[in-house]
């Protein structure tokens, strides 16, 4: 266990499944607690959570759009209320447009790059 991470607070955006969900426990396995962010998908940020909580660290799952800015700063304010104010921050959270690259607007690909 990493003695940098035990005790601290992380927050992992889009920590629900995949990518997010992975790097949650990999926090959880060294000693973080966790807040699990999701926008749509509460039962999946709920079985993370439940998985933290399991190993012995504190968790919550919180929801909020992080790509509307106005849904961020009410996030926040809850993980540190709940938790305690945040240590490590994971930009995980992702958007997909399932169509080709070359039929986009450059609005659209904008908006995939930086929300």
């Amino acid at each position: 266990m990493s003695s940098k991470l035990i005790g601290k607070v992380a927050l992992v955006t889009g920590a629900g499944r995949g990518i997010g969900r992975a790097i949650a426990l990999a926090l959880t396995s060294n000693g973080a607690h966790v807040a699990v962010n999701f926008r749509s998908r509460q039962a999946e940020a709920d079985e993370v959570w439940s998985q933290i909580e399991s190993l012995g660290q504190r968790s919550i799952a919180v929801g909020a759009d992080v790509s509307l800015a106005a849904e961020v700063p009410s996030m926040v304010d809850v993980v540190q209320r709940l938790l305690r104010p945040i240590d490590v921050l994971i930009n995980n959270a992702g958007i997909a447009r399932p169509e080709l690259v070359e039929h986009r607007n450059s609005h659209a690909v904008y908006r995939c790059l930086i929300p």
